[in-house]
């Protein structure tokens, strides 16, 4: 025997198991392909194992390391077995791999293997693969020595075929079938002799008459018969169209099908040759549902963008919309957004073609299967509710018959305002999946941080009222009788000189600057809604003008162009001027610029000791007996009314800098 395999391992085991044969076996042994081919052509053999992949790497492995499409079948085992044939066509050639593939079990049934085996696959009992072939080997060469001169080809064949994982079909030119495996049998008699709707009755006849006497699936009685009377339904396919493609350009095709006998999707692999062509398919509809499933919950998520993103719809139009997507995809009757009020459940968007709920609606919590959720805080999902026995004891299932339930909790400022849920009347043969919970508790989510965001908004709207309120009564209840009193000191001091009417009116001027600041402060700090190109270098250049500098100098060049409100940008450089003249000593220099995206204002004065840093921006804080303490949260208000940061930090030469992140440039600035 000619043993072709670089497989140390396989050729031991091998070796052993055929010791053990009945019939003592003298094995020659070569590595690669041509030392082969010299054997098969030199020398007489009773038999001849080769591998498929002779020259790829030896040890366990085999030619497990390459794929198999990278390995040339004209050096490899395929044409070993060809030569063979080519001397002798009775000699038994068995054909072994260690990778293995669909292709190459076929091309074995086309080169006339006696047999195909992969090294790592069952053997169906506690025996390896190589005492399997030995077993075989002694048979194939018995019957070799019998000198019939003969073997049963097509036993050969049905067998190899029948160890394939996929379905295989082989037709001659005028496609009738030449071999087939059980596989593919069992597929063509997943029709099981009824008519398909798309042949009809001729066509029903035809398959009737080509395979008549013979069980659905029996490939011998299918051999012979027509491709498409025994695969009527692959006929006008994705599949015919391929395989036609095939056979006129001598290319390989694919194509995937949905087999209607079989309900499942099938992916086609067509080879065409000289003598006709053959189909390897394999069954991939998990795959293609997986697929579908995956593009379904993406057109799912986009639905869901969609609905929270809509600025024009109010919160309960968006809860409405987010409802019937629930139901729609968990297949459920009703929905509802609900807010629990202690004991009491509150019904306030309602989606129920139950009539169970309807908005507005108060019922005891504890009747509901709700409750669960908010006790514990947490998603519930029960897909039958009589299965339950403390849910079935409630008015929920007693009186409205809700069978199948998922909901989530609302959480809003920590605390459960509410539920999110769906149920139906009809228990569910399956549980919900984890995406379906996932679905609803994002929902849920979503829905808790919109009721947060309102809450805030009107929070902030009444903050906003107060604080105008209060700039109201400074600008007119307070500063009219300001004026008058400074007004009469003044008339006073023209006829007395008195130090104390200078203290006073010194003293009144104090106050108008301090309500000055408290109306900036109360009124900059307004989120900017309406917003301009700020010319920077203009606005800085203005607010130094305005601001008494004294002896200080500008550094500010080439500073672009931001988004802004100018009005309350010059404002916020006023402020950081003033505070830079009061804090930074005699003719300070103040620089503005840029520094890796962040605008900064900096002086080189004593600067602000780091444990300070924070307090300069509370409103009151000043470490000038001159200053009001209102400037630098005038700075921050401002800043923040444009979405800005501000801090605080050490400038270069050890002054204070301040600085401005997420500022909006104008582009190309």
């Amino acid at each position: 025997m000619l043993l072709a395999d670089g497989d140390d391992t396989f050729a031991d085991a091998l070796s052993d198991a055929l010791d053990r044969a009945p019939a003592a076996a003298a094995v020659s042994r070569v590595r690669d392909h041509a030392a082969a081919v010299a054997a098969v052509e030199t020398e007489p053999y009773d038999c001849v194992v080769t591998e498929y992949d002779i020259d790829g790497p030896g040890g366990e492995s085999g030619g497990d390391d390459r794929n198999e499409s990278e390995v040339d079948d004209a050096a490899s085992g395929l044409d070993i077995l060809r030569r063979v044939r080519e001397r002798d066509p009775a000699l038994p050639v068995f054909l072994v791999t260690g990778a293995g593939s669909e292709r190459v079990a076929a091309a074995a049934v086309d080169a006339d293997a006696t047999g195909y085996l992969r090294k790592g696959e069952s053997t169906g009992d506690d025996g390896s693969v190589a005492e399997a072939l030995a077993e075989r080997i002694d048979d194939a060469v018995a019957t070799y020595r019998s000198g019939s001169g003969t073997r049963e080809v097509g036993e050969d064949r049905a067998e190899i075929l029948d160890r394939m994982a996929d379905g295989f079909v082989a037709v001659d030119a005028d496609d009738a079938i030449t071999h087939l495996n059980a596989q593919a049998a069992a597929l063509a008699g997943a029709v099981d002799g009824s008519e398909s709707a798309a042949e009809g009755a001729e066509g029903a006849e035809r398959r009737d008459d080509a395979a008549s006497g013979s069980e659905p699936g029996d490939a011998d009685a299918l051999v012979g018969t027509s491709l498409w009377d025994a695969f009527p339904d692959a006929a006008e396919t994705e599949f015919e169209t391929a395989f036609e493609r095939a056979r006129a350009t001598g290319e390989p095709t694919e194509a995937r099908t949905y087999y209607e006998p079989a309900a499942s999707w099938f992916e086609a692999r067509i080879y065409p040759s000289a003598s006709g062509v053959s189909v390897y398919f394999r069954d991939v509809t998990g795959a293609v549902e997986e697929r579908e499933e995956i593009q379904r919950r993406e057109r799912v998520m986009r639905r869901l963008y969609e609905i929270i993103s809509a600025k024009d719809d109010p919160f309960e139009g968006k809860v409405e919309k987010l409802l019937a997507l629930g139901r729609d995809v968990l297949g459920a009757e009703s929905g509802l957004l609900s807010n629990v009020q202690g004991s009491r459940y509150v019904v306030e968007v309602a989606d129920d073609v139950t009539g169970s709920f309807g908005e507005g609606a108060v019922v005891d919590l504890s009747e509901t299967n709700c409750e669960r959720v908010v006790s514990t805080a947490a998603s519930v999902q029960v897909r039958d509710v009589a299965s339950d026995p403390d849910l079935s004891a409630r008015s929920g299932f007693v009186q409205q018959g809700i069978s199948c339930y998922v909901g989530a909790p609302v959480i809003v400022d920590g605390d459960v305002y509410g539920t999110f849920c769906f149920y139906d009347r009809t228990d569910r043969s399956e549980p919900f999946s984890d995406w379906e919970a996932t679905l609803v508790d994002l929902m849920a989510r979503w829905v808790g941080y919109e009721l947060e965001r309102r809450e805030t908004q009107i929070e902030m709207r009444r903050e906003r009222d107060r604080l105008e309120q209060f700039a109201s009564v400074v600008s007119h209840d307070l500063r009219s009788p300001l004026n008058v009193a400074a007004g009469n000191v003044d008339l006073v001091r023209e006829s007395v000189d008195d130090e104390r009417l200078a203290r006073t009116s010194k003293a009144l001027d104090r106050m108008e600057e301090l309500i000055g600041d408290a109306l900036s402060f109360a009124r900059l700090g307004e989120r900017v809604v309406e917003t301009e190109a700020v010319d920077l270098v203009r606005v800085v250049e203005e607010a130094w003008a305005t601001t008494a500098t004294g002896d200080a100098t500008l550094a500010a060049d080439a500073l672009g162009t931001v988004v802004g409100d100018a009005s309350r940008v010059r404002t916020l450089f006023e402020n950081l001027f003033r505070n830079a003249v009061e804090h930074a000593g005699d003719a300070p220099t103040v620089t503005v610029g840029w520094d890796d995206g962040v605008l900064y204002v900096a002086d080189d004065g004593p600067g602000i000791p780091e444990e300070n840093r924070d307090q300069v921006f509370e409103t009151g804080y000043t470490t000038s007996g001159e200053g009001t303490g209102f400037g630098l949260g005038i700075v921050k208000a401002v800043a923040e009314a444009h979405g800005w940061t501000v801090r605080a930090a050490a400038a270069d030469g050890g002054g204070a800098r301040f600085e401005f992140g997420d500022v909006v440039r104008r582009r190309g600035d």
